[in-house]
């Protein structure tokens, strides 16, 4: 068979969904297609390469030294045909713009106001994915997002919206009921966290972070707050995203504290993108929103040391 050229195209992209998954039913289900199919493609490729890329045993499959090789070479293929095919969307598909923010940005401030970035950009369709993770702009149909960092995220456009700083919080209930009036009696409560990094506790509580064992840990930031304020215990807030709650009472701050911070809120793109209008529209609006977030109505002492 024609040895020395290059298989059909789609049989690598058959043959990529089988070595990511091991599972011919597996990959026959994300290509929308027959296991029979499947089958019959990565044989025709093993014809054609005329070696086997599989050892089949009965209930299970893995590469040969031979499919591991071949499994990088269908790999980029596939993801060089994605990231093109992304880019082809940001540059033709202009009557939207996709963009993502963490899941507390999203359904606190981006939502509910929603529809005033037609004052930024009136011929132009937001459209908002809500995630905790951070966006891959090679892999993912979106032309900007909202990130919380240090803004150091090499080969982006990073624009600072809002610096945040840290603060203990707690429910009003449960902030009387453990009578909590010094920080030191952080190490004895429930504490709240977004992910199991730890950091932020020590800088209040040094290395008695290192001891604590009674974490709950949530999914996201939202999920931590919404606990928070429903007595489960006590989190970290970000303020001054966090500054209504506080300020209408859903949580308190017990020891009038804050932790001043390096890192902040920041709107992030792709370097040298086509939709320069658009991403600056969006900009502008997400600066709106959080330039008209409240003051903390009550003064809050910063701690000696940085995070």
């Amino acid at each position: 068979m024609g040895q020395n050229r290059p298989p059909p195209i789609q049989w690598l992209m058959v043959f990529d969904a089988v070595a990511t998954s091991l599972s011919f039913k597996a990959a026959a289900s994300s290509l929308s297609v027959s296991p029979p199919a499947v089958s019959q493609q990565i044989k025709a490729l093993e014809a054609w390469l005329e070696v086997p890329l599989f050892e089949r045993k009965p209930r299970s499959i893995r590469l040969t030294p031979a499919g591991e090789f071949y499994s990088q070479v269908a790999a980029d293929l596939v993801a060089t045909h994605k990231q093109g095919h992304m880019r082809f969307l940001r540059r033709f598909q202009n009557s939207s713009l996709n963009v993502s923010a963490p899941l507390f940005i999203a359904q606190e401030f981006m939502i509910p106001n929603y529809l005033s970035f037609k004052q930024f950009l009136s011929d132009t369709e937001l459209r908002i994915e809500a995630r905790s993770s951070y966006v891959d702009f090679d892999r993912d149909p979106l032309e900007a997002a909202i990130r919380f960092g240090d803004g150091n995220w090499p080969g982006l456009d990073c624009r600072l919206l809002c610096p945040a700083d840290l603060a203990p919080v707690c429910s009003p209930a449960y902030a009387a009921k453990n009578n909590l009036v010094d920080v030191q009696q952080l190490k004895d409560q429930k504490l709240i966290s977004p992910t199991e990094d730890l950091s932020q506790w020590r800088v209040l509580l040094g290395q008695a972070a290192d001891q604590l064992d009674d974490i709950f840990v949530c999914d996201s930031y939202l999920a931590a707050i919404k606990a928070a304020s429903e007595g489960v215990g006590i989190t970290l807030a970000l303020l001054p995203s966090t500054n209504a709650w506080v300020n209408d009472g859903r949580l308190v701050l017990p020891f009038d504290i804050r932790i001043p911070s390096a890192r902040g809120y920041w709107m992030v793109s792709p370097q040298g993108g086509h939709r320069a209008r658009e991403i600056e529209a969006f900009h502008q609006w997400a600066l709106s929103l959080f330039d008209g977030l409240p003051p903390i109505k009550k003064t809050l002492n910063a701690v000696s040391l940085p995070l």
